[in-house]
């Protein structure tokens, strides 16, 4: 159950620094795009308070676009004029990340608590089935959200969606080991933020970074310095695996079959966690529909082109 939807009149009337700063950012985000974005936060029994962004035509379909483990709803926006002039749009900031609140993962039963506040959110928002678009750790929530409570109309996973293998890279690994993950959060809190973030972008999310906008830097090196958001980060990652072997979560293989929603994968050809043919067998599977773009990454909207944005709006137009 969620209660209490308001939306702060200005960045400026968030509580902290780090806070008004981010929101700042996401608004800069917004603009550079010519996106009209609504800042609304709801109270959730599952997780506390929930901000989510919401653009496009308000008697549009809804479509609920949920973001990677380490990014932001915010982080859609570059995507969103695809689809804000018939669709409804929502970006929601997963437990932890943006202006949502910094819960701790640790204990926590993360089936349940990475969909939990989804649910509570799409009860008040009124969203019986939405469409649903996940990147990353955002797919492995939208497939739970289907499995689990059969909320989703059209499912389509943009960039290798979690849930598919639990053979990581190393460095992701060692993100999972209490103690070290630490001094690893410690160590690239060390360098200048929007280096990092221009780092984290050409290593990790894009193959190309030449299209990518000054403001998306700029707002994953606000979100770099939100420490309570980072903490709460530090926390799922460590519940995520145990001494370097991921959670069983990570590997839903044999459940995919059983959703029965149209679906679609959408993944870059050099994706920095796994290639298309880690997805092609799950897709087969599943019955759903596989477009590998040449030469994307991980975050494919990111890219030079408009592949992505194509290859997804055909898909939710049916």
């Amino acid at each position: 159950m969620a209660t209490s939807d308001t939306r702060p009149p200005s960045p400026d009337d968030w509580a902290t620094e780090p806070e008004r700063r981010y929101a700042r950012r996401q608004a800069a985000l917004a603009d550079r795009y010519g996106v009209d974005i609504e800042s609304r936060t709801v109270e959730t029994d599952a997780a506390g308070p929930i901000h989510y962004l919401a653009a496009g035509d308000p008697d549009g379909e809804p479509v609920v676009l949920l973001h990677g483990v380490s990014t932001t709803g915010a982080t859609w926006l570059p995507m969103v004029s695809a689809l804000a002039d018939d669709y409804r749009v929502y970006m929601p900031d997963r437990p932890g990340r943006g202006l949502s609140g910094a819960p701790s993962y640790r204990g926590r039963n993360l089936r349940w608590f990475m969909v939990g506040y989804l649910v509570d959110l799409f009860e008040e928002l009124g969203l019986d089935q939405p469409h649903v678009i996940g990147n990353s750790l955002g797919g492995q929530q939208a497939f739970l959200l289907a499995l689990d409570y059969d909320c989703v109309d059209r499912l389509c996973l943009v960039g290798a969606p979690g849930g598919v293998s639990r053979e990581f890279s190393l460095g992701f690994r060692l993100l999972t080991v209490r103690g070290l993950n630490r001094l690893l959060f410690w160590l690239n809190g060390l360098g200048d933020p929007l280096d990092s973030a221009q780092e984290q972008t050409a290593q990790l999310l894009v193959a190309d970074d030449s299209a990518v906008a000054e403001e998306f830097y700029e707002l994953l090196a606000a979100s770099s310095q939100m420490p309570d958001r980072t903490r709460s980060l530090r926390s799922l990652q460590s519940e995520q695996g145990s001494f370097g072997r991921m959670h069983q979560l990570f590997d839903l293989r044999e459940e995919l079959p059983g959703i029965d929603r149209p679906t679609s994968f959408v993944w870059g050809s050099d994706d920095s966690f796994w290639e298309p043919a880690v997805g092609r067998p799950v897709a087969e599977k599943m019955g759903a529909e596989f477009h590998e773009l040449a030469g994307h990454g991980h975050m494919p909207w990111l890219e030079p082109g408009e592949q992505t944005e194509t290859a997804v709006r055909s898909f939710l137009d049916g």
